[in-house]
């Protein structure tokens, strides 16, 4: 690991207005700048939802999301996942704001964690085929680390359940969790196939998948069949639940969404 501290008078975040999702008030005017040859162009609306989330039996945030779908400039399909939390829920004003660029395998190209208030830090993550970079940004100045990349990521949010929404493919075996924080934790996938849960209170049948590693086991499920022997899996999330925090995050289905 290589860990660097730049000191400098870095101006302030800055922001652009963009014409994605309604909801997504801000994203960095740099981002293409960080990884200009990973974002799709072009890109389209395959899924956009919002996520009840509770811990208990109180609900505690709320998050609202869009995956978007492009051609990449190195060829092939990839997505951009942009996700916004509500803390809490009723809350009119943005807590937290996640952007990932996943490229056309399903693994994760670049990962920004934006603050909702300029001042605020901003992590960025950017993934090489050898190298995992990781550089956050502050008002007073800028630092970043370098550490041995591996096959399989997954970039999280332990606040942010809608960065499980396009895993890295649902084949069983070892994947990497990187989170906001920068914490990198090995995991083990196991897809369970089609399986029947409840999701805003109606029974579906889902592909499930589940992450295990130590006590910590967290349960993902996904709309769609065709995702079961996929080793590039786009689909709908629908639930997330990590029994140890408590925690369960479940789409809202569209007939019982409030009216705005």
């Amino acid at each position: 690991m290589r860990n660097h501290r730049i000191h400098n008078n870095a101006p302030a975040l800055r922001f652009l207005r963009r014409s994605a999702p309604r909801w997504l008030l801000w994203v960095p005017a740099t981002a293409a700048i960080l990884a200009p040859r990973a974002l799709p162009a072009q890109s389209r609306n395959t899924d956009e939802g919002t996520l009840r989330i509770r811990v208990g039996d109180t609900d505690v945030a709320r998050e609202e999301f869009s995956i978007l779908q492009g051609r990449s400039t190195t060829g092939g399909v990839g997505f951009r996942i942009l996700a916004t939390a509500f803390y809490p829920p009723r809350r009119t004003r943005v807590t937290m704001i996640d952007s990932v660029v996943v490229g056309p395998d399903s693994l994760p190209r670049l990962a920004d964690f934006l603050p909702a208030q300029p001042n605020g830090v901003r992590t960025v993550v950017q993934f090489g085929p050898r190298i995992l970079t990781l550089r956050r940004m502050e008002p007073g100045g800028e630092s970043f680390r370098e550490y041995p990349g591996v096959d399989r990521n997954w970039v999280v949010d332990d606040s942010m359940a809608t960065l499980y929404a396009v895993p890295p493919g649902t084949h069983d075996g070892p994947v990497r969790l990187v989170s906001r924080q920068g914490e990198r934790s090995d995991f083990q996938l196991t897809n369970r196939g089609i399986e029947v849960t409840d999701v805003d209170g109606r029974r579906r049948d889902l592909l499930h998948l589940v992450l295990t590693r130590g006590d910590d086991t967290r349960h993902l499920w996904y709309e769609g069949e065709q995702l079961q022997e996929s080793l590039i899996a786009v689909g709908r999330l629908m639930k997330v639940e990590i029994p140890a925090r408590r925690l369960v995050a479940e789409r809202i289905l569209e007939s019982t969404l409030p009216n705005r």
